[in-house]
This record gives structure tokens, sequence and C-alpha cells, in this order.
């Protein structure tokens, strides 16, 4: 009993760590121009579909079921709390993530609207999402 409560809170100080050092970060900015807009726009884009699609797989996966024993139990119970369902879950940080990338995806797509590239160029860049 001991050793599972022990080890709960080991992984759980490395992950708060982790945390804080992500969290610190802040917001970052950057400008583009009209000869690349449309390369940021992809990498942006990109990486939130790549995300989107990784967390769509990955994080029903994430769940660990109970076994028997309450204490077992009250483990389980706590770090699935941690992954997936507490309003700070790493699986909800990392939607916030994806809302980010999705917002700057929208306003970098809005930029090469205003810059007047072809739809053809911006579909090519901004791809629906699947």
């Amino acid at each position: 009993m001991a050793g599972a409560v022990s080890a709960l809170k080991a992984a759980n100080s490395v992950m708060d760590r982790v945390s804080e050092s992500l969290a610190g970060g802040g917001t970052q900015k950057f400008h583009v121009e009209k000869d690349t807009v449309l390369q940021a726009g992809k990498v942006v884009h990109d990486q939130w579909m790549l995300l989107n699609a990784a967390y769509v797989k990955i994080t029903p996966k994430l769940r660990i079921v109970a076994s028997d024993g309450q204490v077992t139990s009250d483990v389980v119970n706590a770090w699935n709390d941690r992954l997936l369902f507490h309003d700070d879950s790493y699986a909800n940080r990392i939607l916030a993530y994806m809302k980010v990338l999705e917002s700057l995806s929208d306003q970098l797509k809005a930029s090469a609207e205003q810059y007047g590239f072809s739809e053809e160029a911006i579909m090519t860049t901004f791809k629906p999402k699947a």
C-alpha cells in the first residue's frame, strides 16, 4: 500500500515540475508577411491536425482500469483524474493547446485571404479538418 502511494506521489511531483516549466512560457507572438503567411500557416495547421489525430487515437487508451482492492482503486482513480478528467488534466491541457493552434491557424488563414491569395492556395495550405 505504501509503495503505491509513494509511486503516485513521485509521479505527481515529476508531472507538476513538467507542467510548471511548460506553463511558464506564456504566449508567443510572431509576425508574418505576404511571402511567409502560407508557410507559417502550413506548419501551424499541419501540427494542429497531427496533434488532433494523435489525441483522438491515444486519449481513450490512457484510462487505467482499476483492479481488485480499495488502495489500487483509489490510486487508479487519482491517476485517471490527473491524466484525463480534472479541469487541469493533461488531456484537457492538450485540448487547450489544440484550441490555440486552431485559433492561430484561423488567424493565418484570414491573413492569407487579406493578402489576396487564391482560394486554391488557401485550401491547399489550410486543408479542411477531416
